[in-house]
């Protein structure tokens, strides 16, 4: 059995000092989880700390781009 997932898109707004506080939150969590990457020999759960890695790295680009309207 075959599964598709449609990609769906969200707005919201955030202060600049919410924003400032996502990027710290999550510049925090991407140092963390380069630690885990290097010290995990499970080749799964490498995997899946590769694919976090790569999905905070979008948010941080994103949310660094985002201009604030306040």
């Amino acid at each position: 059995m075959a599964t598709t997932t449609e990609a769906s898109t969200h707005s919201f707004t955030i202060s600049e000092e919410e924003r400032a506080e996502l990027i710290r939150l999550l510049d925090r969590a991407l140092a963390e989880s380069r630690g885990e990457s290097h010290k995990t020999h499970t080749p799964e759960f490498r995997d899946r700390v590769l694919r976090e890695q790569s999905l905070l790295r979008g948010l941080l680009e994103r949310l660094s781009r985002l201009r604030v309207d306040e």
